[in-house]
């Protein structure tokens, strides 16, 4: 498939804003600090971080604890103002909760217990968090003007990202809605759920097929500059054997580093709300 110059391809006068959707603090920076520093100027940028809000707790009653090995969410999302402030980009925290954290409205037991079982499929438990996300990311897209959608596509298998992906289709129209290559999964499926992955099966797992693939040129050491300031993630982003940097040099069109985004068409009509099931 051919790949299209992606700044060239439209006419930024017209839209109202450019919409990075990031499923956790830190997923806009790593996937697409390239895009949103080449439109500073050009367009209004709004960077909204989904999953970051406080533990739930398993009780209605105080507040829950972060879990063991996981830095705290208040601490990450310091660190992403800082980022945002760097990137000079509007940014919004909607506060829900990391699917590690997240309780069975039932049962009131973590969806997602253990670390690995995060890369999987939507648990039936989790259907009342897809269907507020629809609600809020609805409000938040439609009746705004035009605007232009960025969204994960799931590459990775990542829970979060694969409902983000999903809630997008649902809310955006496949003309103002681009999907981002989800860093560093693309990179590596040992980040993720340990499955060889890459765009178009991640595509086809949210029922799309590809239809344009788009390319922006980004420089590495402004990206790299920007993910330093989430230092709670460094050792998995700059860890001895798994360094970004050469990673994010390594990944080129015409000869410079890019990032690469995708068009895609639903096989189907999507469904009107809710997520993966």
């Amino acid at each position: 498939m051919k790949t299209i110059d992606l700044l060239a391809a439209y006419d930024w006068d017209k839209f109202e804003r450019v919409i990075a959707l990031s499923p956790h603090l830190d997923d806009a920076v790593l996937s697409t600090a390239g895009l949103l520093t080449a439109l500073k100027g050009k367009v209004s940028r709004l960077v909204v971080t989904i999953a970051c809000g406080n533990p739930v707790p398993r009780n209605n009653n105080g507040s829950g604890r972060h879990r063991r090995g996981f830095a705290s969410p208040l601490a990450r999302r310091r660190e992403d103002i800082r980022a945002m402030h760097d990137l000079d980009c509007d940014f919004v925290h909607l506060g829900f909760a990391d699917c590690i954290y997240r309780r069975s409205p039932t049962t009131g037991d973590l969806i997602y217990r253990r670390s690995r079982t995060k890369f999987a499929l939507c648990a039936p438990d989790d259907s009342a968090y897809v269907e507020e996300l629809f609600l809020v990311l609805r409000r938040l897209v439609q009746n705004m003007g035009r605007v232009l959608v960025l969204a994960p596509m799931g590459i990775g298998l990542h829970v979060d990202h694969a409902i983000c992906a999903q809630v997008a289709l649902q809310v955006a129209s496949p003309n103002n809605l681009l999907f981002y290559e989800d860093v560093p999964y693309v990179f590596d499926h040992e980040f993720g759920g340990g499955e060889p992955d890459d765009p178009t099966r991640a595509l086809e797992r949210i029922g799309c097929r590809p239809s344009a693939r788009l390319a922006v040129h980004t420089d590495v050491a402004t990206k790299v500059r920007l993910v330093k300031h989430y230092a709670t993630q460094l050792s998995l982003f700059f860890g001895p054997d798994r360094s970004l940097e050469p990673q994010l040099a390594n990944v080129t069109w015409k000869g410079s580093p890019a990032e690469f985004y995708w068009r895609a068409r639903p096989h189907v009509t999507p469904p009107e709300r809710g997520g993966p099931r």
